[in-house]
């Protein structure tokens, strides 16, 4: 028997563009940055050791218990970094209330 037992999880996680994953990486601190040639390998990333891997492909992320939270982390910073590309892109001036909420204007 053994000694000691990993539990992993699959979830789904939705990064269509590396550009954004790249800057979402670099912006949460959690994490290196990435070259584009490690990114697209099997369009698997490998993160913390292989305690996070994201499958850009079939947009999965397979998670070792105890790293759930650096993912959501992640996940966040890629939804901020999104938010900003799409507000700059649109000429919108973007506004955070908090780190969880905010308001996109138009003017």
């Amino acid at each position: 028997m053994p000694c000691y037992e990993v539990r992993t999880m699959s979830v789904e996680f939705q990064a269509q563009n590396l550009d954004v994953l790249n800057e979402a990486i670099e912006q949460s601190q959690l994490f290196r940055s990435l070259s584009s040639a490690e990114a697209m390998r099997d369009g698997k990333i490998s993160l913390h050791d292989g305690n996070i891997v994201l499958d850009l492909k079939n947009r999965t992320a397979q998670v070792t218990e105890g790293y759930q939270d650096r993912l959501n982390e992640l996940k966040r910073s890629y939804s901020s970094v999104a938010l900003d590309k799409v507000a700059k892109m649109n000429f919108w001036n973007r506004k955070s209330n908090s780190s969880r909420s905010g308001v996109l204007r138009k003017f």
